[in-house]
């Protein structure tokens, strides 16, 4: 009875993960451990070690070894998930640290269009805190001035916002470089739109 009670609490942890990793896309051991409570860096290794072993997870070395759905895994949990592309990694990666800094907002939706005036936006995730829109850009390879293309149509999409749901939205910029986070905190303020940078 002990045996079986644990297979289907490993069996239980196994679908948390690998849901988990049909929202994130790509995530590294540490990550899941953070959002997925895996205890010490041991057994959390010990997990998807096993998981990989019984081919529900596949993984690629990156700056580390890094985590994805096998089909066997897509199967398991129902996922409708395309194929990942593997340029998209670093991008991901960004995307589920600010994710996690945040402190895994509920309502997250990555890459969720937003139609306004005949134009889409496609943010790299959006969520709300206190009710306020927040419209999250990750800035990886993009070049500057595409940014500040972003920056434009963002602001004319914070005038539509304040009118229909009286409130500004909050346009989060998640950087590595500090020159980068330099250009596009001016860029943000001469355009006036209200911003945060990480």
């Amino acid at each position: 009875m002990r045996k079986v009670l644990q297979q289907e609490k490993r069996q239980m942890r196994e679908e948390k993960i690998l849901l988990r990793l049909d929202e994130m896309n790509f995530a590294t051991r540490e990550q899941l451990q953070s959002v997925e409570d895996l205890g010490g860096e041991r057994n959390a290794q010990r997990i998807l070690q096993r998981m990989e072993k019984s081919k529900l997870i596949n993984s690629i070395r990156y700056e580390s070894k890094i985590y994805y759905l096998s089909n066997k895994g897509k199967e398991r949990v129902g996922s409708n998930q395309s194929k990942l592309k593997r340029d998209r990694i670093k991008h991901t990666l960004m995307r589920n640290d600010l994710y996690i800094s945040l402190g895994q907002p509920k309502d997250w939706k990555k890459e969720y269009p937003i139609n306004f005036n005949e134009d889409t936006l496609i943010p790299d995730a959006i969520y709300t805190e206190n009710n306020v829109f927040h419209f999250v850009e990750i800035d990886n390879v993009q070049t500057m001035r595409t940014n500040y293309e972003k920056i434009k149509r963002y602001k004319e999409l914070s005038g539509m916002i304040e009118k229909q749901y009286r409130h500004t939205p909050v346009l989060v910029w998640f950087c590595l470089s500090e020159t980068r986070k330099e250009k596009l905190k001016r860029a943000c303020e001469k355009h006036r739109v209200n911003y945060k940078i990480y």
